[in-house]
């Protein structure tokens, strides 16, 4: 049986606890998640709902309803990743993963009516390669609003309370104006150095974060175009828009004076917010702006880091091989994933299908750089792939499309559901991450029961389903030794993965 969620004291919110901290165990969050929750948190205290919306998205939402029509830079091969076609057309797919997080605003406005002041957070995807300052994968934070005589002074005074809230009291920002597609006028965010206060100078003379300029660049913003608001469905006399970006590595790294990207993304533990964290909000229940999705994925989260598992985000990229050393049957489905046209690595040309590719690969760094001994954990999409027979729908860019338009593009995109993976080295029972899933479960209250399983990776006899009701969430147990092996994992290696999707519809009486 799946029960609602047990609501904190007070009814409304979870206990404050401090799970975003390294505990006795070494658990902790990742910092790039606590400070997307965090920056978040504090759009939703000005009365902002948070929507999220698919990491792979139809290329209308990505670019046509903002704006970017087909000579627009942003569509090159080497600004965005392309989903190839499944049946062989190369770049006809009409699928990307999202460049930027500003669909999600483009989905919102088509669904709602102004007033609107949302705020959204989540990974986008680029072509970049992995140095310093540029990443694949990295984190976004986007706001809109949308009323009657709306202005580029309301957009300066919100982000002027936004930085003072995440760099501190008496921090501003500076507009230079710039050209985005998608807002007209446009600028550039610059918020005054964090560590001179905008004077240039430090103790040794020019400072050395901001080169003596007084000021940093921290993302875009701008008054959304007529033209996006028509195409969205609303009307440009009668209402204005502002929109504003900023990313979220960025503002961590500004924040704490980090120098290297490579310290926070795909599997980087190596920087912990520790006592410089910011304020750990308790809220983690929908209606209170967040979403059902978003409550589950809080206390999940603090929940595996109490069980002392570091949070632990990865890339998304696989290749076959790893496949053939989870010893995948030709047929399995978890072959079945989704392709880029223009890979990083032609090594690994898909999206994973499951978490474990990436935490398992992290969990080998470790041991391959001798850190000590920690569980992993990770949240993320798991991709699907589309219906083969699906092809991208033809729609305005002009005008609102109609919603049998709509629902033909919304079927275009594959379903996205969101994973609880987590893993342990050989100096653990597997019975620990069997406990680790529970201890999910049970943070948003729900029962979960296990029964022995056969599945690959796992080996037979130390695996098992993971089951709400009758339904299967996922499997735990210790990895075959020959998946050890091929992948040069320490011994006795386990692992755990549960879908996050399907157990919140369960818990709220719906159809998995």
């Amino acid at each position: 049986m799946v029960t609602r969620p047990r609501r904190g004291r007070g009814g409304d919110r979870a206990p404050h606890d401090s799970s975003d901290q390294p505990d006795e165990r070494h658990g902790a969050r990742h910092p790039v998640v606590v400070m997307a929750e965090w920056m978040a948190d504090v759009f939703v205290d000005l009365g902002y709902r948070i929507s999220e919306g698919p990491e792979v998205e139809a290329e209308w939402f990505n670019f046509d309803a903002l704006n970017m029509d087909d000579g627009h830079f942003a569509r090159a091969p080497d600004r965005t990743f392309f989903v190839a076609d499944p049946s062989g057309r190369g770049f006809g797919s009409g699928l990307v993963l999202r460049a930027h997080t500003s669909p999600v605003q483009v989905r919102e406005m088509l669904g709602s009516s102004p007033p609107i002041r949302m705020v959204s957070t989540g990974r986008v995807f680029r072509p970049d390669p992995v140095d310093a300052t540029h990443s694949p994968v990295f984190n976004q934070l986007e706001g809109l609003a949308v009323d009657q005589d709306l202005t580029m002074a309301d957009l300066r005074s919100t982000l002027d309370y936004f930085a003072a809230r995440v760099f501190g009291p008496g921090t501003v920002t500076r507009l230079r104006p710039h050209w985005f597609a998608y807002t007209d006028p446009s600028a550039e965010v610059d918020v005054a150095c964090v560590v001179c206060r905008g004077g240039g100078r430090g103790p040794a003379g020019r400072c050395r974060t901001c080169g003596g300029e007084g000021w940093i660049e921290w993302g875009g913003c701008g008054m959304v175009h007529p033209k996006v608001l028509a195409t969205c469905g609303i009307d440009p006399g009668r209402h204005t828009a502002f929109a504003f970006g900023m990313g979220i590595e960025r503002t961590l790294m500004l924040r704490h004076g980090l120098a290297d990207m490579r310290e926070i993304v795909d599997g980087g533990v190596r920087f912990t917010l520790g006592t410089a964290e910011p304020p750990v909000s308790s809220r983690a229940w929908p209606g209170l702006g967040l979403t059902r999705s978003q409550g589950v994925r809080r206390l999940v989260g603090r929940a595996l880091a109490r069980a002392g598992f570091v949070e632990t985000p990865t890339f998304p990229f696989v290749g076959a091989t790893v496949w053939d050393a989870f010893g995948l049957a030709s047929d399995d489905p978890r072959r079945d994933a989704l392709t880029l046209v223009n890979p990083i690595s032609l090594g690994e040309p898909a999206l994973r299908t499951t978490l474990l590719p990436g935490l398992l690969a992290a969990l080998r760094r470790d041991a391959e750089h001798g850190r000590p001994r920690a569980g992993l954990f990770e949240q993320g999409t798991a991709f699907t792939s589309p219906p083969r027979a699906c092809r991208p729908p033809c729609l305005p860019a002009d005008r609102r499309p109609t919603d049998e338009q709509l629902r033909a593009l919304r079927a275009l995109v594959p379903a996205q559901p969101q994973h609880l993976a987590a893993v342990l080295d050989g100096e653990s029972g597997w019975d620990e991450v069997v406990a680790a899933a529970r201890a999910a479960a049970d943070a948003v209250g729900a029962d979960l029961t296990t029964r022995g399983a056969r599945r690959p990776p796992w080996l037979p006899g130390r695996c098992v389903e993971l089951l709400a009701g009758s339904t299967v969430l996922g499997h735990a147990g210790e990895l075959c030794p020959e998946t050890v092996s091929a992948l040069g994992l320490p011994r006795g290696t386990s692992a755990m993965e549960m879908d996050l999707t399907t157990l919140e519809h369960l818990m709220e009486g719906e159809e998995p």
